[in-house]
Protein backbone atom coordinates (compact mmCIF):
# COMPACT_ATOMS: atom_id res chain seq x y z
CA UNK A 1 0.00 0.00 0.00
CA UNK A 2 1.17 3.51 -0.69
CA UNK A 3 1.49 5.94 2.14
CA UNK A 4 -0.61 8.55 0.36
CA UNK A 5 -4.14 8.09 -0.96
CA UNK A 6 -5.01 9.75 -4.28
CA UNK A 7 -8.38 11.46 -4.12
CA UNK A 8 -10.76 12.75 -6.79
CA UNK A 9 -10.11 16.27 -8.04
CA UNK A 10 -13.04 17.75 -6.11
CA UNK A 11 -11.56 16.59 -2.79
CA UNK A 12 -8.09 18.06 -3.22
CA UNK A 13 -9.09 21.26 -1.46
CA UNK A 14 -9.86 19.31 1.69
CA UNK A 15 -7.18 16.61 1.86
CA UNK A 16 -3.77 18.04 1.16
CA UNK A 17 -0.79 15.86 0.20
CA UNK A 18 1.71 14.79 2.79
CA UNK A 19 4.38 17.22 1.68
CA UNK A 20 2.21 20.35 2.06
CA UNK A 21 2.90 22.58 5.02
CA UNK A 22 0.52 23.03 7.95
CA UNK A 23 -0.26 26.55 6.74
CA UNK A 24 -1.66 25.14 3.51
CA UNK A 25 -3.97 22.62 5.21
CA UNK A 26 -7.74 23.24 5.10
CA UNK A 27 -9.78 23.71 8.28
CA UNK A 28 -8.64 20.76 10.42
CA UNK A 29 -11.99 20.57 12.21
CA UNK A 30 -14.16 19.93 9.17
CA UNK A 31 -15.39 16.32 8.88
CA UNK A 32 -13.75 14.84 5.80
CA UNK A 33 -16.60 12.50 4.79
CA UNK A 34 -14.35 9.99 3.13
CA UNK A 35 -16.26 7.86 0.63
CA UNK A 36 -17.73 4.61 1.98
CA UNK A 37 -17.29 1.30 0.18
CA UNK A 38 -20.07 0.14 -2.13
CA UNK A 39 -21.28 -3.43 -2.51
CA UNK A 40 -23.37 -5.36 -5.05
CA UNK A 41 -26.99 -6.05 -4.06
CA UNK A 42 -26.59 -9.81 -3.70
CA UNK A 43 -26.82 -11.29 -0.20
CA UNK A 44 -25.62 -14.48 1.49
CA UNK A 45 -27.02 -15.79 4.78
CA UNK A 46 -24.49 -17.48 7.05
CA UNK A 47 -27.17 -19.97 8.13
CA UNK A 48 -27.50 -21.14 4.53
CA UNK A 49 -23.84 -22.17 4.81
CA UNK A 50 -24.47 -24.12 7.99
CA UNK A 51 -24.00 -21.60 10.81
CA UNK A 52 -26.16 -22.45 13.82
CA UNK A 53 -26.15 -19.19 15.75
CA UNK A 54 -26.59 -21.26 18.90
CA UNK A 55 -23.47 -20.10 20.70
CA UNK A 56 -22.04 -23.59 21.29
CA UNK A 57 -21.01 -25.17 17.97
CA UNK A 58 -18.05 -23.66 16.16
CA UNK A 59 -19.60 -21.55 13.38
CA UNK A 60 -16.26 -20.42 11.92
CA UNK A 61 -16.23 -22.82 8.91
CA UNK A 62 -19.77 -21.84 7.91
CA UNK A 63 -19.10 -18.11 8.27
CA UNK A 64 -15.90 -18.35 6.24
CA UNK A 65 -17.73 -20.37 3.58
CA UNK A 66 -20.39 -17.66 3.24
CA UNK A 67 -17.75 -14.93 2.99
CA UNK A 68 -15.78 -16.92 0.39
CA UNK A 69 -18.92 -17.51 -1.67
CA UNK A 70 -19.80 -13.81 -1.58
CA UNK A 71 -16.28 -12.77 -2.54
CA UNK A 72 -16.04 -15.31 -5.38
CA UNK A 73 -19.29 -14.02 -6.86
CA UNK A 74 -17.96 -10.45 -7.03
CA UNK A 75 -18.99 -9.25 -3.59
CA UNK A 76 -22.11 -8.35 -1.67
CA UNK A 77 -23.51 -8.67 1.84
CA UNK A 78 -23.16 -11.58 4.26
CA UNK A 79 -26.12 -11.54 6.64
CA UNK A 80 -26.04 -12.68 10.28
CA UNK A 81 -29.59 -13.19 11.58
CA UNK A 82 -30.30 -12.93 15.30
CA UNK A 83 -28.28 -15.45 17.27
CA UNK A 84 -24.94 -16.04 18.94
CA UNK A 85 -22.18 -17.16 16.58
CA UNK A 86 -19.27 -18.82 18.36
CA UNK A 87 -16.17 -18.46 16.21
CA UNK A 88 -12.46 -17.74 15.88
CA UNK A 89 -10.28 -16.43 13.03
CA UNK A 90 -13.01 -15.36 10.60
CA UNK A 91 -11.40 -14.40 7.28
CA UNK A 92 -12.42 -11.04 5.80
CA UNK A 93 -12.43 -10.82 2.00
CA UNK A 94 -12.56 -7.88 -0.39
CA UNK A 95 -15.89 -6.45 -1.54
CA UNK A 96 -17.76 -8.12 1.33
CA UNK A 97 -19.96 -6.47 3.93
CA UNK A 98 -20.88 -8.29 7.15
CA UNK A 99 -24.35 -7.13 8.21
CA UNK A 100 -25.37 -8.18 11.72
CA UNK A 101 -28.92 -8.14 13.01
CA UNK A 102 -29.26 -5.99 16.11
CA UNK A 103 -29.65 -9.22 18.08
CA UNK A 104 -26.72 -10.98 16.39
CA UNK A 105 -23.56 -11.59 18.41
CA UNK A 106 -20.23 -12.92 17.13
CA UNK A 107 -18.34 -14.22 20.13
CA UNK A 108 -14.89 -15.75 20.50
CA UNK A 109 -14.80 -19.50 21.04
CA UNK A 110 -11.89 -20.91 23.02
CA UNK A 111 -9.79 -23.26 20.91
CA UNK A 112 -11.19 -22.01 17.58
CA UNK A 113 -8.43 -19.51 16.75
CA UNK A 114 -5.62 -19.95 14.28
CA UNK A 115 -2.08 -19.81 15.57
CA UNK A 116 -0.23 -16.53 15.34
CA UNK A 117 1.65 -16.42 12.03
CA UNK A 118 5.46 -16.03 12.06
CA UNK A 119 6.79 -12.49 11.81
CA UNK A 120 10.52 -11.89 11.16
CA UNK A 121 10.12 -8.32 12.45
CA UNK A 122 8.53 -9.18 15.79
CA UNK A 123 11.46 -7.77 17.80
CA UNK A 124 10.45 -4.23 16.85
CA UNK A 125 7.11 -4.18 18.70
CA UNK A 126 5.16 -6.03 21.36
CA UNK A 127 3.83 -9.46 20.47
CA UNK A 128 0.22 -8.35 20.10
CA UNK A 129 1.18 -5.91 17.32
CA UNK A 130 3.20 -8.49 15.41
CA UNK A 131 0.48 -11.03 14.56
CA UNK A 132 -2.97 -10.91 12.98
CA UNK A 133 -4.26 -14.48 12.56
CA UNK A 134 -4.97 -14.88 16.27
CA UNK A 135 -7.94 -12.51 15.97
CA UNK A 136 -11.66 -13.15 16.04
CA UNK A 137 -11.90 -11.46 12.61
CA UNK A 138 -8.92 -10.65 10.41
CA UNK A 139 -8.11 -9.58 6.87
CA UNK A 140 -4.96 -9.27 4.77
CA UNK A 141 -4.65 -7.16 1.62
CA UNK A 142 -8.36 -6.43 1.51
CA UNK A 143 -10.38 -3.55 0.10
CA UNK A 144 -14.01 -2.49 0.20
CA UNK A 145 -14.89 -4.19 3.48
CA UNK A 146 -17.57 -3.29 6.01
CA UNK A 147 -18.90 -4.65 9.30
CA UNK A 148 -22.21 -3.13 10.34
CA UNK A 149 -24.35 -3.57 13.46
CA UNK A 150 -24.75 -6.19 16.15
CA UNK A 151 -22.19 -7.22 18.75
CA UNK A 152 -18.68 -8.61 18.40
CA UNK A 153 -17.19 -9.85 21.67
CA UNK A 154 -14.20 -11.69 23.02
CA UNK A 155 -16.15 -14.46 24.67
CA UNK A 156 -15.56 -16.15 28.00
CA UNK A 157 -11.79 -16.55 28.16
CA UNK A 158 -11.30 -16.96 24.40
CA UNK A 159 -9.66 -13.55 24.02
CA UNK A 160 -7.55 -11.94 26.70
CA UNK A 161 -5.43 -8.85 27.27
CA UNK A 162 -2.12 -10.70 27.23
CA UNK A 163 -0.45 -13.32 25.04
CA UNK A 164 -3.07 -15.94 24.19
CA UNK A 165 -2.97 -19.64 24.94
CA UNK A 166 -2.83 -21.98 21.91
CA UNK A 167 -6.19 -21.91 20.15
CA UNK A 168 -7.21 -18.60 21.70
CA UNK A 169 -6.80 -15.00 20.53
CA UNK A 170 -5.97 -11.50 21.71
CA UNK A 171 -7.75 -9.23 19.21
CA UNK A 172 -11.31 -8.76 17.99
CA UNK A 173 -10.72 -7.21 14.56
CA UNK A 174 -7.34 -6.87 12.87
CA UNK A 175 -6.46 -5.89 9.33
CA UNK A 176 -3.04 -6.04 7.75
CA UNK A 177 -3.05 -3.73 4.72
CA UNK A 178 -6.55 -2.60 3.78
CA UNK A 179 -8.34 0.06 1.79
CA UNK A 180 -11.87 1.45 2.12
CA UNK A 181 -12.92 -0.05 5.45
CA UNK A 182 -16.17 0.77 7.22
CA UNK A 183 -17.14 -0.20 10.79
CA UNK A 184 -20.47 1.16 11.99
CA UNK A 185 -22.89 0.81 14.90
CA UNK A 186 -21.10 -2.16 16.47
CA UNK A 187 -21.09 -2.84 20.22
CA UNK A 188 -18.18 -4.62 21.89
CA UNK A 189 -19.11 -5.75 25.39
CA UNK A 190 -15.72 -7.43 25.85
CA UNK A 191 -12.56 -6.82 23.87
CA UNK A 192 -9.01 -8.13 24.16
CA UNK A 193 -5.50 -6.75 23.83
CA UNK A 194 -7.12 -4.70 21.04
CA UNK A 195 -10.65 -4.25 19.81
CA UNK A 196 -9.29 -2.92 16.50
CA UNK A 197 -5.72 -3.32 15.26
CA UNK A 198 -5.44 -1.69 11.83
CA UNK A 199 -2.00 -1.71 10.19
CA UNK A 200 -1.28 -0.02 6.86
CA UNK A 201 -4.92 0.83 6.20
CA UNK A 202 -6.23 3.69 4.05
CA UNK A 203 -9.77 5.03 3.97
CA UNK A 204 -11.10 3.92 7.38
CA UNK A 205 -14.42 4.83 9.02
CA UNK A 206 -15.49 4.02 12.58
CA UNK A 207 -18.93 5.44 13.32
CA UNK A 208 -21.21 4.75 16.26
CA UNK A 209 -18.89 2.10 17.72
CA UNK A 210 -19.33 1.30 21.42
CA UNK A 211 -16.56 -0.43 23.40
CA UNK A 212 -17.33 -1.35 26.98
CA UNK A 213 -14.23 -3.35 27.93
CA UNK A 214 -10.82 -3.89 26.35
CA UNK A 215 -7.14 -3.22 26.80
CA UNK A 216 -6.67 -0.89 23.79
CA UNK A 217 -9.76 0.28 21.94
CA UNK A 218 -8.43 1.31 18.51
CA UNK A 219 -4.79 1.21 17.41
CA UNK A 220 -4.10 2.90 14.08
CA UNK A 221 -0.73 1.59 12.91
CA UNK A 222 0.51 3.52 9.89
CA UNK A 223 -3.00 4.44 8.72
CA UNK A 224 -4.18 7.29 6.50
CA UNK A 225 -7.51 8.93 5.65
CA UNK A 226 -9.25 7.87 8.84
CA UNK A 227 -12.49 9.22 10.30
CA UNK A 228 -13.71 8.20 13.77
CA UNK A 229 -16.83 9.84 15.16
CA UNK A 230 -19.85 9.38 17.40
CA UNK A 231 -18.05 6.64 19.33
CA UNK A 232 -18.10 5.71 23.03
CA UNK A 233 -15.13 3.83 24.47
CA UNK A 234 -15.11 3.00 28.18
CA UNK A 235 -13.57 0.28 30.33
CA UNK A 236 -10.27 0.49 28.43
CA UNK A 237 -7.29 -0.61 30.51
CA UNK A 238 -4.87 1.05 28.09
CA UNK A 239 -5.22 3.57 25.23
CA UNK A 240 -8.55 4.50 23.66
CA UNK A 241 -7.37 6.07 20.40
CA UNK A 242 -3.75 5.12 19.72
CA UNK A 243 -2.18 6.88 16.73
CA UNK A 244 0.89 4.75 16.11
CA UNK A 245 3.26 3.26 13.54
CA UNK A 246 5.28 0.13 14.20
CA UNK A 247 7.60 -2.06 12.11
CA UNK A 248 5.43 -5.19 12.08
CA UNK A 249 5.22 -5.20 8.27
CA UNK A 250 8.97 -4.78 7.81
CA UNK A 251 8.91 -1.21 6.62
CA UNK A 252 8.33 2.33 7.78
CA UNK A 253 4.70 3.32 7.17
CA UNK A 254 3.59 6.94 7.51
CA UNK A 255 0.22 8.15 8.82
CA UNK A 256 -1.79 11.09 7.52
CA UNK A 257 -5.22 12.72 7.49
CA UNK A 258 -6.74 11.34 10.68
CA UNK A 259 -9.92 12.94 12.06
CA UNK A 260 -11.58 12.07 15.39
CA UNK A 261 -14.64 13.97 16.65
CA UNK A 262 -17.90 13.93 18.63
CA UNK A 263 -16.90 11.07 20.94
CA UNK A 264 -16.53 10.09 24.59
CA UNK A 265 -13.53 8.12 25.93
CA UNK A 266 -12.36 6.67 29.23
CA UNK A 267 -8.88 5.20 29.53
CA UNK A 268 -6.82 3.41 32.11
CA UNK A 269 -3.83 4.87 30.29
CA UNK A 270 -3.96 7.74 27.75
CA UNK A 271 -7.07 9.44 26.45
CA UNK A 272 -5.71 10.66 23.11
CA UNK A 273 -2.28 9.28 22.38
CA UNK A 274 0.52 9.19 19.81
CA UNK A 275 2.80 6.20 20.39
CA UNK A 276 4.57 4.59 21.92
CA UNK A 277 5.20 2.88 18.53
CA UNK A 278 6.40 5.71 16.28
CA UNK A 279 8.55 4.22 13.52
CA UNK A 280 6.76 6.13 10.72
CA UNK A 281 5.94 9.84 10.41
CA UNK A 282 2.57 11.48 11.15
CA UNK A 283 0.92 14.41 9.37
CA UNK A 284 -2.44 16.17 9.72
CA UNK A 285 -4.07 14.55 12.73
CA UNK A 286 -7.12 16.29 14.24
CA UNK A 287 -9.33 15.84 17.31
CA UNK A 288 -12.37 17.93 18.26
CA UNK A 289 -15.56 17.88 20.33
CA UNK A 290 -14.28 15.08 22.56
CA UNK A 291 -14.91 14.39 26.23
CA UNK A 292 -12.49 12.25 28.22
CA UNK A 293 -13.86 10.99 31.53
CA UNK A 294 -10.75 9.22 32.77
CA UNK A 295 -7.08 9.05 31.75
CA UNK A 296 -4.89 7.27 34.27
CA UNK A 297 -1.64 8.27 32.56
CA UNK A 298 -2.18 11.35 30.35
CA UNK A 299 -5.22 13.13 29.03
CA UNK A 300 -3.49 14.28 25.83
CA UNK A 301 -0.20 12.61 24.94
CA UNK A 302 2.19 12.97 22.02
CA UNK A 303 5.41 10.96 22.12
CA UNK A 304 8.03 10.30 19.46
CA UNK A 305 10.50 7.64 20.50
CA UNK A 306 11.28 5.62 17.38
CA UNK A 307 12.33 8.41 15.02
CA UNK A 308 8.95 9.80 13.91
CA UNK A 309 8.38 13.33 12.70
CA UNK A 310 4.95 14.25 14.09
CA UNK A 311 3.69 17.29 12.20
CA UNK A 312 0.44 19.28 12.06
CA UNK A 313 -1.65 18.07 15.00
CA UNK A 314 -4.74 19.97 16.10
CA UNK A 315 -7.10 19.75 19.08
CA UNK A 316 -10.27 21.78 19.67
CA UNK A 317 -13.10 21.65 22.20
CA UNK A 318 -11.57 18.93 24.34
CA UNK A 319 -12.81 18.38 27.91
CA UNK A 320 -10.74 16.10 30.14
CA UNK A 321 -11.62 14.93 33.63
CA UNK A 322 -9.73 12.51 35.83
CA UNK A 323 -6.31 12.72 34.18
CA UNK A 324 -3.24 11.69 36.15
CA UNK A 325 -1.15 13.99 33.92
CA UNK A 326 -3.09 16.56 31.88
CA UNK A 327 -0.69 16.98 28.93
CA UNK A 328 2.42 14.98 28.17
CA UNK A 329 4.58 15.73 25.12
CA UNK A 330 7.87 13.84 24.86
CA UNK A 331 10.69 13.21 22.40
CA UNK A 332 13.02 10.35 23.36
CA UNK A 333 15.50 7.92 21.88
CA UNK A 334 14.26 4.33 22.01
CA UNK A 335 14.53 3.96 18.16
CA UNK A 336 12.80 0.57 18.11
CA UNK A 337 12.66 0.29 14.31
CA UNK A 338 14.30 -1.65 11.53
CA UNK A 339 15.31 1.53 9.70
CA UNK A 340 19.13 1.46 9.58
CA UNK A 341 19.53 5.25 9.63
CA UNK A 342 16.92 6.06 12.27
CA UNK A 343 17.56 9.11 14.40
CA UNK A 344 15.65 10.88 17.13
CA UNK A 345 12.45 12.42 15.73
CA UNK A 346 10.68 15.68 16.35
CA UNK A 347 7.21 17.07 17.08
CA UNK A 348 6.08 20.30 15.42
CA UNK A 349 3.10 22.42 14.44
CA UNK A 350 0.80 21.38 17.30
CA UNK A 351 -2.18 23.59 18.16
CA UNK A 352 -4.50 23.09 21.14
CA UNK A 353 -7.51 25.38 21.43
CA UNK A 354 -10.50 25.41 23.78
CA UNK A 355 -9.16 22.67 26.04
CA UNK A 356 -10.39 22.30 29.64
CA UNK A 357 -8.80 19.84 32.09
CA UNK A 358 -10.22 19.42 35.59
CA UNK A 359 -10.58 16.90 38.41
CA UNK A 360 -7.05 15.55 37.99
CA UNK A 361 -6.68 12.32 39.94
CA UNK A 362 -3.97 9.85 40.88
CA UNK A 363 -3.52 7.16 38.26
CA UNK A 364 -1.73 3.92 37.50
CA UNK A 365 1.67 5.42 38.26
CA UNK A 366 0.96 7.35 41.41
CA UNK A 367 -0.09 10.91 42.22
CA UNK A 368 -1.00 13.63 39.74
CA UNK A 369 1.92 14.69 37.57
CA UNK A 370 2.59 18.13 36.13
CA UNK A 371 2.16 18.61 32.39
CA UNK A 372 5.39 18.37 30.42
CA UNK A 373 6.71 19.46 27.03
CA UNK A 374 10.06 17.74 26.93
CA UNK A 375 12.28 17.63 23.88
CA UNK A 376 15.50 15.64 23.60
CA UNK A 377 19.09 16.84 23.85
CA UNK A 378 19.45 17.55 20.14
CA UNK A 379 15.81 17.52 19.03
CA UNK A 380 13.43 20.29 20.01
CA UNK A 381 9.70 20.77 19.80
CA UNK A 382 8.80 23.35 17.15
CA UNK A 383 5.78 25.66 16.86
CA UNK A 384 3.55 24.54 19.72
CA UNK A 385 0.52 26.68 20.66
CA UNK A 386 -1.86 26.49 23.62
CA UNK A 387 -4.82 28.81 23.09
CA UNK A 388 -7.85 29.15 25.37
CA UNK A 389 -6.65 26.36 27.66
CA UNK A 390 -7.64 25.89 31.30
CA UNK A 391 -6.02 23.37 33.63
CA UNK A 392 -6.93 22.86 37.27
CA UNK A 393 -4.51 20.90 39.47
CA UNK A 394 -5.01 19.67 43.02
CA UNK A 395 -1.78 21.45 44.09
CA UNK A 396 -0.64 21.00 47.64
CA UNK A 397 3.12 20.49 47.17
CA UNK A 398 4.90 22.01 50.17
CA UNK A 399 8.60 21.59 49.37
CA UNK A 400 9.84 24.76 47.68
CA UNK A 401 13.22 23.07 47.05
CA UNK A 402 11.47 20.82 44.52
CA UNK A 403 11.85 23.70 42.06
CA UNK A 404 15.58 22.91 41.95
CA UNK A 405 15.01 19.40 40.59
CA UNK A 406 16.30 18.69 37.08
CA UNK A 407 14.28 15.76 35.71
CA UNK A 408 16.34 13.03 34.02
CA UNK A 409 16.05 12.15 30.35
CA UNK A 410 13.57 9.30 30.64
CA UNK A 411 14.18 5.70 29.66
CA UNK A 412 10.57 5.11 28.63
CA UNK A 413 7.58 7.08 27.38
CA UNK A 414 5.37 7.13 30.49
CA UNK A 415 4.65 10.39 32.37
CA UNK A 416 6.00 8.75 35.53
CA UNK A 417 9.46 8.37 34.00
CA UNK A 418 10.41 11.96 34.88
CA UNK A 419 9.88 11.45 38.55
CA UNK A 420 9.05 14.59 40.58
CA UNK A 421 8.57 17.77 38.56
CA UNK A 422 10.08 21.13 39.50
CA UNK A 423 6.98 22.98 38.23
CA UNK A 424 3.38 22.93 39.35
CA UNK A 425 1.82 23.76 35.96
CA UNK A 426 4.25 23.00 33.09
CA UNK A 427 7.76 21.65 32.93
CA UNK A 428 9.32 22.63 29.56
CA UNK A 429 12.68 22.00 27.90
CA UNK A 430 14.12 22.03 24.38
CA UNK A 431 11.45 23.95 22.47
CA UNK A 432 11.32 26.44 19.62
CA UNK A 433 8.35 28.77 19.18
CA UNK A 434 6.11 27.90 22.12
CA UNK A 435 3.06 30.10 22.71
CA UNK A 436 0.62 30.22 25.61
CA UNK A 437 -2.33 32.47 24.75
CA UNK A 438 -5.36 32.89 26.99
CA UNK A 439 -4.15 30.14 29.29
CA UNK A 440 -5.27 29.78 32.90
CA UNK A 441 -3.75 27.41 35.45
CA UNK A 442 -5.43 27.06 38.84
CA UNK A 443 -4.90 24.96 41.97
CA UNK A 444 -7.27 23.61 44.61
CA UNK A 445 -4.51 24.01 47.21
CA UNK A 446 -1.49 26.36 47.24
CA UNK A 447 1.65 24.87 45.70
CA UNK A 448 5.26 25.63 46.63
CA UNK A 449 6.62 25.16 43.10
CA UNK A 450 6.63 27.83 40.36
CA UNK A 451 3.89 27.36 37.77
CA UNK A 452 6.35 27.24 34.84
CA UNK A 453 9.90 25.93 34.73
CA UNK A 454 11.52 26.39 31.31
CA UNK A 455 14.97 25.33 30.15
CA UNK A 456 16.32 25.87 26.61
CA UNK A 457 13.60 27.69 24.74
CA UNK A 458 13.96 29.83 21.62
CA UNK A 459 10.81 31.86 21.07
CA UNK A 460 8.63 31.67 24.20
CA UNK A 461 5.46 33.80 24.36
CA UNK A 462 3.02 34.35 27.23
CA UNK A 463 -0.08 36.26 26.14
CA UNK A 464 -2.80 36.61 28.77
CA UNK A 465 -1.48 33.83 30.97
CA UNK A 466 -3.08 33.61 34.40
CA UNK A 467 -1.80 31.49 37.25
CA UNK A 468 -0.99 31.63 40.94
CA UNK A 469 2.38 32.39 42.40
CA UNK A 470 3.91 29.58 44.40
CA UNK A 471 3.87 29.82 48.15
CA UNK A 472 7.58 30.65 47.76
CA UNK A 473 6.64 33.67 45.65
CA UNK A 474 7.64 32.36 42.20
CA UNK A 475 5.60 32.10 39.01
CA UNK A 476 8.40 31.46 36.52
CA UNK A 477 11.82 29.89 36.60
CA UNK A 478 13.73 30.29 33.33
CA UNK A 479 17.14 29.28 32.03
CA UNK A 480 18.63 29.67 28.55
CA UNK A 481 15.55 31.30 27.02
CA UNK A 482 15.77 33.46 23.90
CA UNK A 483 13.11 35.76 22.48
CA UNK A 484 10.93 35.68 25.58
CA UNK A 485 7.80 37.82 25.25
CA UNK A 486 5.16 38.50 27.91
CA UNK A 487 2.04 40.64 27.57
CA UNK A 488 -1.33 41.01 29.26
CA UNK A 489 -0.40 38.48 31.93
CA UNK A 490 -1.37 39.49 35.49
CA UNK A 491 1.54 39.39 37.93
CA UNK A 492 4.18 39.10 35.18
CA UNK A 493 6.21 41.99 33.84
CA UNK A 494 5.81 42.72 30.14
CA UNK A 495 8.78 41.70 28.03
CA UNK A 496 9.59 41.79 24.35
CA UNK A 497 11.98 39.27 22.83
CA UNK A 498 14.25 39.20 25.88
CA UNK A 499 17.16 36.84 26.26
CA UNK A 500 17.79 35.03 29.53
CA UNK A 501 20.95 32.98 29.92
CA UNK A 502 21.47 32.39 33.61
CA UNK A 503 18.68 31.03 35.74
CA UNK A 504 16.08 33.70 36.46
CA UNK A 505 13.09 33.69 38.78
CA UNK A 506 9.97 35.85 38.81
Amino acid sequence: MKNKFIFPILLLAVWMPLQNSAAETANPFTPPDFPAPNFPDQTYNVKDSGATGGGIINDTPAINAAIEKCNSAGGGTVIFPAGKYAAGSIHLKSNVRLLLDKAAVISGLAGAFEAAEPNPFSKYQDRGHSHFHDSLIYGEDVENVAIIGGQINGGGGAIGHGDPKPGNGDKLISIRTGRNLDFENITHEKGGHFCYLLNDCTGVTLKGVVIKESRDAVDLMGCSDVQIHDCNFTGCVDDTIGVKSDYALGRKINSANIYVWDSYFESGCNGLQFGSETAGDFHNVNFWNIKIGRAMKAGIGITSGDGAVIDDVNYSNIVVKGAACPIYFLIWDRLRTGEPDAKVGTIKHVHLQNVTITDCAAGRQGPVQTSAIAGWKNSSFEDITFEDVKINYPGGATNAAAADIVPPYPKDYSPHSFGPRPASGFYIRHVKELTFKNVEITFDQPDARPAFVVSDADGLTFDNVKTQKSTAGETLRLENVSRFTVQNSPGLADRKAEKIIAQAKE
